[in-house]
């Protein structure tokens, strides 16, 4: 019965949420989203409500795609964000799908933000926090292939292929009819564009067609003809329109390796993979690169060039992580520069690659008995890896939650905190308290509160928080011991 439920839910949604963002792409890599039925308690019930930001990463064009969709009508949708206090009302045409466009002012900080949605309906209203970041980058040195006129310099043609209403730099909208041509001229989901009027605006990637293929095509036969750098300009193109085309990082990380960019190579690479690790072209050109490196690596560090060997090393483990060579003397790289901590963690991540190499113990000064305390470093440095720095107002609001929270038992954490490290002091432990860390882990707002025990041992109680229903859960062992016992 609950699986016919979902299905029903999924059909209801997918008819009632059509209209007005069918050119969208709510992909995980370009669409920052928060979906879901409401939660008991709240001010409306919904079956299922989507809140999104699109791109989730703004670089070098500052626009924002903002909407809401719903599956009950709702009587109105506005939008705030952590930099500008003044909001702006998103638009509906059926109270089931809200949007709006959102240029950011100049002004506002790289890093992570966030948009606060509320919906309002006739019970009363509802916030759904959605965060991106603002990440600006220079633009592209990008050499038309295809010569289009364009101040910017990168740009390509493009052929409007459906009815598009634009958005204008002025803020005004225009109506494009298919035919139409138009320059493009960067894109996120949107792409900014230079009208045949000599305007410049913005209009959704959905309503072109681009110059893919004959791009690629003149790409393969540029590298086929040994001209790299003419293979490089289009192949760079092809990514520039479609940064999420796995072939494209491909070919163009091959093109960089013929014309001797090794560096370029291996960051477009790198890109490949992390799109899609499971290709095996980019993992056998990854090895191959891999091996470019290391030679070059193992030469610099015999010519006591350790600062170069260092780099060559580093760029080999990013390729291929099991090159238990390249982490043994990066770290001997390391050692000889006077950096001992650093040489230290490559030489126990060389233990990870071969845990009973008795040259990584002796590096260590330890023995095989001694990998238990070897695991406690690594422990006692490591907790669960974060995005990014929250802005204060939500870093404000989440720690305030988690203090105020109760336990199971009706104590509120803060104080049952208090508790614990009074308790444990009692007892003869030394504890410093280091205090409360609050960042973004995943889609979550983690809070930490960390403390520092003997010989530098640091433990931490952790707490995920819903910052929409001020909902707290425990994370880690520590926090789910005072949220049952306290």
């Amino acid at each position: 019965m609950k699986k016919i439920a979902i299905v029903a839910m999924t059909l209801i949604l997918g008819a009632s949420l059509v209209v007005g963002v069918e050119t969208l792409d709510l992909e995980g890599e370009t669409v920052s989203i928060k979906a879901g039925p409401t939660q008991p308690g709240e001010n409306l019930s919904l079956l299922w409500l989507e809140a999104f930001v699109s791109p989730k990463t703004v670089k070098q064009e500052r626009i924002l795609n903002l909407g809401v969709r719903v599956t009950s009508k709702v009587e109105g949708v506005s939008a705030t964000f952590d930099f500008a206090p003044k909001g702006l009302t998103l638009d509906s045409t059926d109270g089931l799908n809200w949007s709006a466009n959102y240029i950011i002012p100049d002004g506002v900080a790289n890093g992570l933000h966030i948009v606060k949605y509320d919906i309002a309906g006739k019970r009363g209203t509802i916030q759904r926090t959605v965060d991106f970041f603002s990440e600006t980058i220079p633009a592209q040195d990008v050499k038309l292939v295809k010569q289009v006129d364009s101040e910017e310099g990168q740009a390509w043609p493009l052929t409007v292929s459906s009815t598009a209403s634009a958005l204008v730099v002025d803020g005004s909208s225009l109506k494009i009819l298919p035919g139409a041509m138009v320059v493009g001229l960067a894109k996120v989901s949107w792409y900014k564009v230079l009208f045949e009027d000599g305007r410049q605006g913005w209009i959704a990637a959905a309503n072109v067609s681009e110059p893919m293929d004959e791009y690629c095509a003149l790409g393969y036969e540029a590298y086929t003809n040994k001209d790299y750098a003419l293979a490089v300009e289009y192949y760079k193109n092809t990514v520039a329109m479609e940064p999420k085309f796995v072939k494209g990082h491909y070919w163009l990380a091959k093109c960089y390796a013929k014309a001797g960019n090794l560096d370029a190579a291996h960051d477009s690479i790198i890109e490949a993979i992390r799109l899609d690790d499971r290709d095996v072209d980019s993992k056998v050109f990854a090895g191959l690169l891999a091996k470019k490196f290391f030679d070059l690596g193992y030469a610099k560090f015999r010519a006591k060039r350790f600062n170069e060997a260092v780099t060559a090393y580093q760029k080999v483990i990013d390729l291929k992580p099991t090159s238990l060579v390249s982490w043994i003397e990066m770290g001997q790289s390391y050692k000889n520069l006077g950096f001992t901590d650093k040489a230290r963690s490559a030489w126990k991540a060389a233990l990870g690659v071969d845990p009973d190499n008795r040259e990584v113990y002796a590096l260590l000064g330890v023995d095989s008995r001694s990998v238990a305390l070897l695991e406690l470093d690594n422990k006692q440095i490591t907790f669960p890896k974060t995005v990014a720095k929250l802005p204060p107002s939500l870093a404000d609001d989440s720690l305030q939650i988690v203090k105020s929270g109760k336990t199971n038992k009706g104590t509120k954490i803060e104080s049952a905190l208090k508790s614990v490290i009074t308790l444990t002091k009692s007892l003869g432990s030394p504890v410093v308290e280091k205090g409360w860390k609050i960042a973004k882990q995943g889609k979550n707002v983690v809070v930490r509160y960390v403390c520092e025990q003997e010989r530098g041992v640091l433990e931490s109680f952790d707490w995920l928080v819903d910052i929409d229903t001020k909902n707290v859960s425990a994370s880690n062992d520590n926090a789910r011991l005072i949220m049952n016992r306290w």
